[in-house]
C-alpha cells in the first residue's frame, strides 16, 4: 500500500531544455532589409548577413516544487531577467518548453508592467486584471495595496512622475496582495530604502510560511544563503550549477575570484531570522509576540553619537548610542533586553542580550521607560541596519514579549587600504623574508 509520503507532487514550475536567442543588428537599417537579404539568399543561395545571434539562453533545465524558494544567481548579462520573463509568459522560448502551474505575480525589472500614462491605482487595477482578477475583488485588496506601499496622495497620480523607490513600493505592493502561488521578483528591490528593503523581506519570510513557491534573482550571496532552499548559478545563458545554497555561492565566489578577483562572505547556518515586521511602520513599530497581548513593547528607537546627536553617518571605531522607549504593561520581575545588527539583506551580523552578558536589569512596573545601547563600531564601510527585542527570563527561559526589525539604520564610512567584508580586523602585513636553506 502507498502512503500519501510515498507520492511525488509535481512541481509547479517546470523548465526543459529551454534556450532563448536574440538577433543583434549592427545598423538600424539593416533590419529594414533583412526581408530582401532573407528572399536573396533563398532565391540565389548566398546574400551578406547584417545579423549576429546572441544566445541569452542555451539549453537550461529545472523544476521548482511547491513551496519552495529558489534563487537565480549570476553576472549582468548571464540570462537571469531573460528566464523570469520567460517563466511569466512575456517572451517566448525558441526552443524547450515551459509549464507553471497556478498563478504568477512578478516583480520585474523597473518599468516593466505599468502603463506610464495611468495612476498609481490605475495600475493597481490593470495589474489584477492581467492575472484574472475582477474589479470587485481589486476593490477589496486596493486598501491593503495601498498601505503597504505608503505613497499617499501619489497613488492617483501618473506612475511616470513616481521615482524608482515609489514605484518599487507600488509594484512589490501590487505582487504580494493577489494572492499569488508563485512570486517572481527580479532585482528591482535594490532601488528601494533599507526600511522598505527589509519590511519586503519580511513580507517574503511571511508567503514562504504559508506555502508561496518564491523565484528570487539577486546578485547578493547573502540573500541567496538567507532567503532561498535553493540556488541556480547562470553563465553566459548557461546553467553552471542548480543545488545547494552553499555549494552554489561558492562556485559563484570561485568564478569571480578567477575573472576579477571578486570575494564572498558566508552566512552561519545558526542565524536565527528576524520575525515578520509590521507592515505599515517597520522602522517604528514592534512585534507582539503574546497571544495575549505583550507584557512590554518598543514604542520608539532612535540612533544617536556618543554626544547625543541623532546621525546616521560613522566612521570605524566611533562609538553609537540606540535609546529606546518601551511601554510596560504587567510587572517583569526578570526582564530581558536584546539588540542585533544586520545586513540590509536581513543577515544577522552580532546579537547580545542582557542575559548572555550577564547583566540582570531590575524588576519593571507597569509604565513608561527609556534606556540605551552602547555600540562600538568595529566594522567596515557598509550600511547596517539595527533591530531590537524585549522579553523576560522565566526558570532560565527566555520569553520574547516585542520586537523591531528595523529600528533605524547607520552608513560606517569605508576606510581606505583596510580590505572589504563586514569586519574590520586592522591587518599588518610583514614582508616575506628569505630562509636559510
Amino acid at each position: 500500500m502507498t502512503s500519501s509520503s510515498d507520492i511525488a507532487v509535481p512541481p509547479v514550475v517546470s523548465v526543459r531544455g529551454i534556450s532563448k536567442t536574440f538577433r543583434i543588428f549592427d545598423a538600424p537599417a539593416h533590419r529594414l532589409l533583412l526581408p530582401l537579404l532573407n528572399r536573396i539568399r533563398r532565391v540565389f543561395g548566398i546574400a551578406p548577413r547584417p545579423v549576429r545571434v546572441f544566445r541569452a539562453l542555451d539549453n537550461v533545465s529545472f523544476e521548482i516544487a511547491p513551496g519552495e524558494t529558489v534563487g537565480i544567481i549570476g553576472r549582468n548579462g548571464s540570462g537571469k531577467s531573460t528566464l523570469l520573463q520567460i517563466l511569466v509568459g512575456t517572451l517566448q522560448p525558441n526552443e524547450g518548453e515551459v509549464m507553471v502551474k497556478g498563478r504568477v505575480s512578478a516583480l520585474l525589472e523597473l518599468g516593466a508592467g505599468f502603463n506610464p500614462e495611468f495612476s498609481g491605482r490605475d495600475n493597481a487595477y490593470l495589474a489584477g486584471a492581467i492575472i484574472g482578477l475582477s474589479r470587485a475583488e481589486m476593490d477589496s485588496l486596493l486598501p491593503q495595496i495601498e498601505k503597504f506601499a505608503d505613497i499617499g496622495e501619489f497613488i492617483e497620480q501618473p506612475v511616470k512622475t513616481y521615482s524608482s523607490g515609489m514605484y518599487v513600493r507600488l509594484a512589490f505592493s501590487v505582487a504580494i496582495h493577489v494572492s499569488p502561488d508563485i512570486l517572481v521578483v527580479d532585482e528591482a528591490l535594490a532601488v528601494g530604502d533599507t526600511a522598505f528593503q527589509t519590511k519586503c523581506l519580511t513580507r517574503i519570510r511571511r508567503m514562504q510560511s504559508e506555502g508561496v513557491s518564491i523565484i528570487l534573482v539577486t546578485h547578493s550571496t547573502n540573500t541567496l544563503l538567507e532567503y532561498c532552499d535553493r540556488g541556480i548559478y547562470l553563465r553566459r545563458g548557461e546553467m553552471v550549477l542548480d543545488g545547494a545554497c552553499r555549494d552554489v555561492v561558492k562556485r559563484y565566489a570561485d568564478d569571480l575570484v578567477d575573472e576579477e578577483g571578486g570575494a564572498v562572505i558566508y552566512a552561519d547556518d545558526s542565524i536565527t531570522v528576524a520575525e515578520p515586521a509590521d507592515e505599515d511602520h517597520p522602522q517604528s513599530r514592534a512585534i507582539a509576540l503574546n497571544a495575549d497581548g505583550p507584557a512590554s513593547e518598543i514604542v520608539e528607537a532612535s540612533i544617536l553619537d556618543s554626544n547625543g546627536q541623532g546621525r546616521t553617518t560613522f566612521s570605524n571605531g566611533d562609538q553609537i548610542v540606540v535609546r529606546v522607549g518601551i511601554r510596560v504593561h504587567r510587572r517583569i520581575e526578570a526582564p530581558c533586553f536584546g539588540v542585533q545588527i544586520k545586513s540590509v539583506d536581513d543577515i544577522a551580523l552580532w546579537a547580545g542580550t542582557t542575559q548572555n552578558m550577564s547583566l540582570t536589569p531590575k524588576a519593571l512596573e507597569p509604565g513608561k521607560y527609556e534606556f540605551s545601547w552602547r555600540l562600538k563600531l568595529d566594522m567596515t564601510g557598509n550600511r547596517y541596519v539595527i533591530a531590537l527585542g524585549i522579553g523576560d527570563i522565566d526558570s532560565g527561559e527566555y520569553h520574547r514579549h516585542s520586537r523591531v526589525p528595523y529600528a533605524g539604520h547607520i552608513d560606517v564610512l569605508p576606510e581606505p587600504h583596510s580590505g572589504h567584508g563586514w569586519l574590520a580586523p586592522k591587518p599588518q602585513f610583514s614582508d616575506p623574508k628569505r630562509l636559510a636553506r
